[in-house]
């Protein structure tokens, strides 16, 4: 067997990886410098509700969410399957699964992490196992944003009620959705705005149904935009769309990727009487979109 890198190991989903995560690896890659040793993050290339039965819609994909906790400074991100075996190991267990991959120095968790069977390897846990396996434990507080804690749940709140401002605030950054464009029934080129249509991974937070000012991303350039998440109800839409209009642009990119990032709620999704109506709005949208 090779032999251990001395680490300093982060632990935790990192979902999003928000302002609480930013200050745990902060922590981690502090602790890892003071002690001469490689900060390391240990996570999962899955989220265990979703072994554990509660599924839960994610605020980054997996690479993503690996390659934000590399730029805060993670030198190694190893994102392990979650499976029932592992769920069913105790605290003990699981920290000698960490001590077989590496020379642990310290652990870094949040307040509120747990680990093992039922839970029960909380940061009190994890102390006491490591003053007899040679090892520290920091714990990183909550950090509050407009007196309350941040938190993945609380992105996903804001989120699933419109609050892609107050998501920024707490991520640090604008939430985004990407895939690839599709086709769809190509309505809005036909009134003179055509859209991009995206279908994102299944098991994202999709923000709540309405208009979004946005940022779209395509082969390395960025463009103003505006987004429509809904059903489309003015052309009897019968499935949920996310389809942005990008302005002053008209090129044919189907089949490219396509990052929407979003920069505030315009309003919620309507029934207009007419396609004439309709196209008003958008026009009105787009203005809207246009400033600020």
């Amino acid at each position: 067997m090779s032999e251990r890198i001395p680490a300093v190991v982060a632990l935790g989903m990192f979902d999003g990886v928000h302002l609480g995560h930013r200050a745990l690896i902060g922590q981690n890659v502090a602790e890892a410098n003071r002690l001469g040793a490689k900060p390391v993050v240990f996570t999962f290339s899955n989220h265990p509700m979703e072994v554990l039965g509660g599924g839960v819609r994610l605020l980054s994909s997996i690479p993503e969410r690996d390659d934000l906790l590399r730029a805060l400074g993670a030198e190694e991100v190893a994102s392990v399957a979650f499976t029932r075996e592992l769920a069913a190991l105790s605290a003990e267990q699981f920290v000698e699964l960490l001590l077989e991959r590496w020379d642990v120095r310290a652990l870094v968790v949040g307040y509120n992490y747990t680990c093992g069977v039922r839970g029960a390897g909380t940061p009190e846990t994890l102390a006491e196992i490591g003053k007899t396996r040679g090892f520290s434990v920091l714990v990183v507080p909550p950090v509050l944003l407009e007196g309350a804690s941040v938190s993945s749940t609380r992105v996903r709140e804001a989120l699933e009620q419109g609050d892609v401002e107050l998501a920024q605030r707490m991520l640090k950054r604008r939430y985004t959705l990407a895939g690839t464009v599709i086709e769809n029934r190509r309505i809005g080129r036909r009134i003179g705005f055509p859209t991009a249509n995206i279908a994102p991974e299944t098991n994202r937070v999709i923000p709540k149904d309405g208009v979004y000012a946005t940022v779209a991303c395509v082969n390395g350039a960025s463009y103003c935009a505006v987004t429509n998440i809904g059903t489309n109800p003015t052309v009897h839409g019968d499935h949920l769309t996310i389809e942005t209009h990008m302005i002053d642009f008209d090129q044919d990119i189907y089949g490219e990727r396509l990052t929407v990032a979003f920069r505030r709620y315009l309003r919620g999704e309507l029934m207009f009487s007419s396609l004439d109506e309709l196209k008003e709005q958008i026009r009105l949208d787009i203005l809207s979109a246009s400033t600020r």
